[in-house]
């Protein structure tokens, strides 16, 4: 901060403050109640509290200052002024007392101070250095035990310090540090407080066009205690919710104190009595759940574990359900350079596992107090090192419980630093592109969410209909879980829930395997999923506007590939496909749905190389195999000439099998034209089916 000590300089700029127009009054707090949730305490540091329309504070240390704030969302771009009247009651006369404004807390603030004994001073602190000017004399302090009233005002980019209405300082205004508000004592003494003005514009909160209106639904006693219920995860396809109960006596462990997850299900429009998950998901630490996959057959965990389900530390786990229902104990997901400043993290997954946003503060790159980060997953599983979202969405404070849509480009999260109605409110953003750092404005659900009190936790299920959060406005206890309605234009992109059973092509016996699944134009693998181990019970979620193929992968087994075309879907749509593996045994028939071929000729279109690649794969996986690819067609046209092209796909397969390294003694090729149809000719669904490309194992 440069100060600006020339006497015809401040003259000059006195000028222009006489010449502004009046502000509007903001906040008058005059603590005839304590609305504004001022901070009341009294520990080993500080001691606080309102009495007959007077906040007294008391800083009993002798080694540091302390600070009393409040948060209040002023617009810094525009001009304000802060008032206070303020005395001190006690101490060394020789130490500062005064206003802190345009701050975060301790670490970064402003503070305009004066001494009973007739000084004064301007100084600010930024991540905890301090940046103090030199104490001036002046007259115009009252001494111990008068009132003094102290203003800060902002005009054209400069701050004017008054005292008793004499202007006493004026320096350039770098911006805010944050929203807090408040007063400043020194060592050893105590203050009262008379008032606080707050001169300034209403702040303009971007609020989305049709804010949410439907009425809060308290999801009520089944769910709902008179302890907080926080951090509420359903289930995509909306049947089941994950939450916390914090510091509740049926919490699992001899430490009461900490968060276990509990669980609820519907039925109709009821939720079940709420039931603890217990161990090895629960244990003496802070336990509450990220994400529930689409097949609803993992969970992905805050904290890791040790190997007999114990507490593990900092980081991320998953945790899969087992043939009795029961859950294994969770193993840790690797993140790359993964640390947090923070006490508090929060995590979303996108539906397809491929991509995790995080709240975390990092000294690297935090923007503000904690920050936005995504983490990509690469090919072994594990997770890039975490890039900010940028400033499209942080800011210089707080911004935290994200939830990604199932659309992969809907986010939810709360700030503290974006404009709202109170402490945090929940606000929603688009990604723009595929560099992660690019969102649309954040904008403000509305007042029917948003109060004046801290908002978060909120997420949707896969249909995007209704919305989950918490809030402790008319809950049963303190924070509650409660659920609305959202307008068809506040939903996220459709997406389509693709769900089935994963079968054994033979016995039609249920398989525990992994579900993988492609983007068909990009050849890229988009996601992967597992099914049940009991039921082989499988789901996944796929955004709408692609084409797209997905398998079942289990050792052993050759996968029967599907595919499915979402480019014309415009609402969410569920829709029932089973998945097949076929033994590798001599004999066991193939068909490659995923071979796709120019009309009327042999070559491939690239969208095929990820079936061929997985047969390339499971011909170096079984080098003793050998294999007959066989090329279909359909009845339409010449029959010599349908019976040249079958035999010249199928030896296009080859080629490229054989390119990727596979000898060519392991293939044999044949066509057989439109001679072994597998539907009817009569229908274009049928005649699709019938031009296809198979193999069939002929030695292992």
């Amino acid at each position: 901060m440069r100060k600006l000590s020339s006497l015809l300089l401040i003259l000059f700029f006195t000028l222009n403050i006489f010449a502004q127009s009046n502000i509007p009054i903001f906040i008058e707090e005059n603590f005839d109640n304590n609305e504004n949730d001022w901070v009341v305490e009294d520990d080993s540091e500080a001691d606080s509290e309102i009495i007959n329309g007077y906040y007294f504070i008391y800083n009993k240390s002798t080694d540091y200052a302390y600070r009393f704030w409040n948060s209040f969302d002023v617009d810094d771009t525009k001009d304000f002024i802060i008032e206070v009247k303020i005395r001190q009651v006690y101490g060394d006369d020789n130490q500062g007392y005064g206003i802190m404004f345009a701050s975060t807390g301790v670490e970064n603030n402003y503070n305009f101070e004066i001494t009973s004994t007739g000084y004064y001073r301007n100084s600010n602190q930024f991540d905890g250095e301090y940046d103090d000017n030199d104490w001036v004399k002046t007259p115009h302090i009252k001494p111990m035990n008068e009132y003094n009233i102290l203003k800060v005002k902002k005009n054209n980019g400069y701050l004017y310090y008054y005292i008793n209405g004499k202007m006493v300082d004026a320096v350039k205004y770098e911006g805010a540090l944050g929203d807090d508000i408040g007063f400043i004592l020194r060592t050893k003494m105590k203050a009262q407080v008379d008032y606080l003005k707050i001169y300034a514009e209403k702040p303009v909160i971007n609020i989305v066009e049709n804010p949410i209106s439907n009425p809060k639904e308290n999801l009520g006693s089944n769910v709902n205690t008179s302890y907080s219920e926080l951090i509420p995860v359903i289930a995509p396809d909306g049947k089941t919710i994950y939450f916390v109960r914090d510091d509740y006596p049926g919490n699992v462990g001899d430490d009461k104190d900490h968060n276990d997850i509990w669980y609820t299900k519907v039925s109709g429009d009821n939720w079940s009595k709420a039931k603890n998950m217990g161990r090895p998901l629960n244990n003496e630490g802070h336990n509450f759940v990220i994400c529930v996959t689409p097949d609803n057959n993992s969970l992905i965990l805050n904290g890791t574990y040790t190997a007999f389900g114990e507490d593990g530390g900092n980081g991320i786990s998953i945790s899969n359900q087992l043939k009795d229902g029961s859950w294994s104990i969770p193993k840790e997901i690797e993140i790359d350079n993964f640390y947090n400043d923070d006490d508090y993290q929060n995590f979303t997954f996108s539906s397809d596992l491929q991509v995790i946003i995080m709240s975390l503060e990092r000294s690297d790159d935090t923007k503000g107090e904690s920050d936005l980060y995504v983490s990509f997953r690469k090919s072994d599983g594990t997770y890039t090192e975490p890039k900010n979202l940028g400033d499209d969405v942080n800011t210089f404070t707080e911004e935290g419980t994200p939830f990604l849509a199932a659309d992969g480009k809907t986010l939810y999260f709360y700030s503290e630093g974006h404009r709202g109605y109170g402490s945090a409110d929940v606000f929603v953003s688009k990604r723009l592109d595929n560099s992660w750092t690019k969102w649309s404005t954040p904008l403000n659900l509305g007042p029917n969410i948003n109060t004046e009190r801290w908002d978060a936790y909120f997420t949707l299920d896969a249909k995007g209909e209704y919305a989950y959060f918490v809030s402790s406005y008319n809950s049963i206890g303190e924070e509650d879980i409660f659920r609305v309605k959202l307008q068809e234009e506040l939903q996220p992109d459709p997406v389509v829930l693709i769900y089935g059973k994963v079968y054994d092509n033979k016995t039609k016996k249920p398989l525990s395997s992994q579900i993988l699944y492609d983007d068909l134009q990009t050849n890229k693998e988009v996601g992967i999923a597992t099914s049940n181990a009991g039921t082989g019970e499988y789901k996944i979620i796929l955004p709408y506007g692609k084409n797209y193929g997905f398998f079942a992968k289990k050792s052993g087994y050759m996968a029967l590939s599907d595919n499915i075309d979402l480019t014309d879907i415009q609402e969410y749509t569920e829709i029932e496909r089973d998945l097949y593996l076929v033994p590798i045994e001599v004999n066991q028939q193939i068909v490659l749905n995923n071979v796709f071929f120019q009309k009327g000729k042999a070559d491939l279109y690239s969208s095929s190389y990820p079936e061929l690649d997985r047969l390339v794969d499971i011909m170096n996986e079984n080098p003793e195999i050998k294999i007959e690819v066989q090329g279909h067609s359909n009845n339409l046209g010449d029959r010599d000439k349908l019976m040249e092209l079958s035999e010249q796909r199928a030896e296009s397969v080859k080629k490229y099998i054989v390119e990727k390294g596979v000898s060519p003694d392991r293939i044999t090729t044949v066509g057989f034209g439109p001679d072994k149809p597998i539907a009817t000719n009569d229908t274009e669904a049928g005649r699709k089916k019938n031009q296809r490309v198979e193999f069939k194992i002929t030695d292992k």
